[in-house]
């Protein structure tokens, strides 16, 4: 089934490759452009201001009209999957999920992108630069030249996770900001103790990312690794599989404990799309939590607000506590420069894949992106100071819904605000916080504390196209029964799960990533212990 879907996805590639034509001026077309949806009440992505101003300010004049096509942010992954699979995916399509992609392009099922940059990119040429736009660039055929299947997205700020606790529950306890694990540990069990949360207390918020069960989990886990037991080949070859580390094991143990001392939240195994926990976070049940660096102030979701409103002095703040067992060091992963990946499925005629670079290269043009990134002085923010840089900004719930807007899934070409210059960004990020700019600082610096860089790869590898998803099903299950089992029965189940991971394709996956490492097809980088 796999060979014919590959043959069928590559004769469209062929066909929609002859030519690049002009696009007629007076015949109007339909671009679809897929956006995040992450539930922000008020916020109709199908009619929104940017929406809007896409329209007036690029389709109109292009004889386009613009569709954004809302596909949910925690589920895109699937989404996507299916759209693509039934070739009803959007014209312009993003996705973080870096499996599917080298699936899609394994299988000839992206559209090959070189001509059309060269043609009508050049904003997008200058905005990300050679070196990024090479990161979508894939040698599908192995014979040395690479070709250009997807754009990558040019992250603004390589900060990824932040951790965060409860000052107020820390003053309660007459305890400091804990600096180190065993710090930490303790907090989590007084917080239980004093019941600060009222009967509803939970010290230590997590839930499984059904996706992506080891995105948090490695933060955690790198905490117990022996850095000096692992070569940066294994680091590579356990790309996805950071469970398999040496030390890895004892984390897990950790939170079957605290599963069964009532620390963690108890409906992690359930809670997948994180609805639950975010309304006990906001109403002040919650005592830590990790998500992005700037997750507990950010205006889709205002942990801090909206738990202020509900518990008197309630605040986060963030900690840096998770200290290597070994070397002392609190490991970070940071995102490289590309953030996620922009594509345009195979079967796209001719004069939409041109209206789609035609859009990408608009939205690159440093204008049109302070619009669709900031939105309408006097209404999404009051003023601009000396430097241009948006102030007062106004949170969503401020402003009417017509107005209402998420920038980042917008203007997806920037992961993050963009003001021309790494000073001016940086200036820019602590002042989207108002009232929480040394917070936000000091969430920033942690986050690239003994920071190492995500891992890539430079081909398309087979193992992970065929075996990801099973792996990633065997993952949760080891995650659901391993934090619930018996104590007295941990290590059997987790021999019992580690193999079933291994045995529905780990196994491949890992020695196909070992060998992308002895042939130098990888970015990121060993973390320094």
């Amino acid at each position: 089934m796999k060979k014919i879907l590959s043959l069928v996805m590559a004769l469209a590639l062929i066909l929609g490759c002859m030519s690049v034509p002009a696009m007629a001026a007076d015949k109007q077309i339909t671009l679809r452009v897929e956006v995040f949806d992450r539930s922000i009440a008020g916020l109709n992505i199908e009619d929104c201001m940017q929406l809007r101003y896409v329209q007036e300010h690029f389709g109109d004049p292009n004889g386009i009209k613009v569709e954004f096509v809302p596909v949910s942010r925690w589920d895109e992954g699937e989404i996507l999957t299916t759209q693509l699979a039934g070739q009803t995916a959007p014209d312009i399509c993003v996705t973080y999920n870096g499996a599917l992609i080298n699936q899609y392009i394994d299988m000839g099922g992206l559209l090959q992108l070189d001509e059309y940059i060269a043609e009508y990119g050049q904003n997008i040429k200058e905005f990300l630069g050679e070196n990024l736009l090479g990161y979508g660039a894939f040698d599908t055929d192995e014979d040395g030249v690479k070709e250009q299947y997807t754009i990558p997205a040019r992250r603004i700020s390589v900060a990824n996770q932040g951790a965060f606790i409860r000052a107020d529950w820390l003053k309660a306890l007459n305890k400091e900001v804990p600096t180190n694990f065993e710090e930490f540990e303790a907090y989590l069990y007084a917080a239980k103790e004093a019941n600060l949360g009222g009967q509803m207390t939970i010290p230590f918020s997590y839930a499984i990312f059904k996706s992506n069960p080891m995105f948090g989990l490695r933060h955690y886990i790198n905490m117990f690794v022996d850095f000096s037991k692992v070569s940066e080949e294994d680091w590579v070859a356990y790309k996805d599989n950071p469970e398999m580390l040496p030390g890895a094991k004892e984390w897990f143990k950790k939170m079957n404990q605290w599963v069964h001392d009532g620390i963690v939240y108890e409906n992690y195994a359930v809670d997948t799309d994180g609805t639950l926990s975010d309304t006990y976070m906001t109403q002040g049940y919650m005592g830590y939590f990790l998500q992005q660096w700037d997750q507990p102030w950010r205006t889709d979701k205002n942990y801090q607000t909206e738990m202020a409103k509900n518990v008197e002095g309630a605040e986060w703040i963030p900690v840096n506590c998770f200290n290597n067992q070994y070397s002392g060091k609190t490991l970070h992963d940071k995102y490289d420069a590309a953030g996620l990946s922009v594509f345009v499925p195979g079967w796209v005629k001719e004069e939409t894949a041109i209206a789609a670079i035609k859009y990408l290269d608009w939205m690159c043009q440093p204008e049109n992106m302070f619009v669709l990134q900031n939105g309408v002085e006097g209404v999404n923010y009051l003023a601009v100071n000396e430097d241009g840089i948006p102030v007062q900004q106004q949170a969503n719930d401020a402003v009417p819904d017509e107005y209402k807007m998420h920038a980042g899934d917008v203007c997806f070409m920037a992961n993050g605000l963009y003001f021309g210059s790494d000073e001016k960004n940086a200036a820019a990020a602590s002042l989207s916080f108002p009232g929480y700019e040394k917070q936000a600082a000091q969430s920033m610096v942690y986050s690239l504390t003994d920071a190492w860089t995500q891992l890539s790869f430079t081909v398309a590898i087979e193992a992970a196209t065929d075996y990801q998803a099973t792996v990633i099903s065997k993952q949760n299950e080891l995650i659901a029964q391993t934090l619930s089992c018996d104590p007295a029965d941990f290590d059997k189940v987790w021999d019992e799960y580690i193999q079933a991971i291994l045995d529905s394709g780990a196994k491949e996956m890992i020695d196909a990533y070992r060998q992308a490492y002895k042939d130098g097809n990888w970015r990121g980088s060993f973390p320094e212990f």
